[in-house]
């Protein structure tokens, strides 16, 4: 991936956000809330990125008018229309690619930002210069934990967490209590983990490109958990719990076969690379 051209300053934040058929009224809540947390985090200037991967200019076109009603001010809204899909990585790559930054923010498009998100993940960064990477916390739209940090996965774990139903998952708890960290209380409002999700996830941007950004030989899951362990040798992936969103996701298997067949081979390339674990 190839770094922008060096600007007269660098700013603080710059974001991007990988669109497929989103909703707008998704994408419209998103910048909101983006806006509000840039107003409160005080910073002069964040570009936000749309990368548009959904190969239809009708729908183009209105995401378009949608980023055309927001008064350019401190959010400088660009829009990316691309003419081929080659994935969740591959659209953050290339957006970021076009903005500088000193921390980018990486976002899906079903996220809502806290307030305060933004003021606290830069006064992070800015106290603690060991951090790569640096996760919030999440919940779902019913207020229920998201558990987005995460242990190294084993086969059978991330089988149950993404495809298993529900109910089934309840009689495997305490291996997905360790997944998902809930078998240790955390200490202090920073934590070290292993594993951010992409769904949210602020990232020194030096590092970033020291280590090449996303692999994209990884079309959808598991591209940010190769990441997290890339710069997680160069710094340290932190979780702060004092930043939270709200994360309209979901399972793979609900979302249909292509999903779950991206996510098996997603699985495939990140255990042949970081080390095949089972079991636990």
């Amino acid at each position: 991936m190839q770094s922008p051209s060096t600007p007269h300053f660098t700013p603080d934040l710059a974001v991007s956000v990988v669109l497929f058929h989103t909703p707008l009224d998704q994408l419209r809540t998103l910048i909101d809330t983006l806006v509000v947390a840039i107003t409160k985090a005080g910073v002069g200037r964040v570009e936000l990125v749309c990368v548009d991967h959904s190969e239809d200019d009708g729908y183009a076109g209105q995401c378009r008018a949608l980023l055309a009603g927001y008064d350019e001010g401190s959010l400088v809204l660009t829009f990316l229309q691309l003419d081929v899909n080659r994935g969740y990585g591959a659209g953050h790559n290339h957006a970021i690619a076009s903005v500088n930054s000193r921390v980018h923010l990486i976002l899906n498009p079903d996220v809502e930002l806290s307030p305060d998100s933004l003021s606290l993940a830069l006064e992070a960064f800015a106290d603690h210069e060991d951090i790569a990477v640096l996760a919030p916390i999440g919940f779902n739209q019913m207020g229920e934990p998201e558990y987005l940090a995460k242990a190294y996965p084993s086969v059978a774990v991330l089988g149950l967490r993404a495809l298993a139903p529900k109910a089934a998952r309840t009689f495997f708890d305490r291996a997905l209590a360790r997944y998902e960290m809930r078998d240790r209380e955390p200490t202090s409002i920073l934590r070290t983990i292993t594993l951010a999700s992409g769904c949210c996830m602020w990232v020194r941007r030096s590092v970033f490109d020291r280590v090449g950004g996303f692999d994209e030989s990884f079309f959808l899951y598991f591209e940010d958990y190769d990441l997290a362990l890339k710069m997680g040798a160069a710094g340290k992936v932190m979780e702060h719990r004092g930043i939270e969103i709200i994360h309209h996701g979901g399972q793979a298997s609900r979302k249909g076969l292509n999903h779950v067949r991206w996510f098996v081979s997603g699985a495939f390339k990140f255990f042949r690379r970081w080390g095949w674990k089972w079991l636990g």
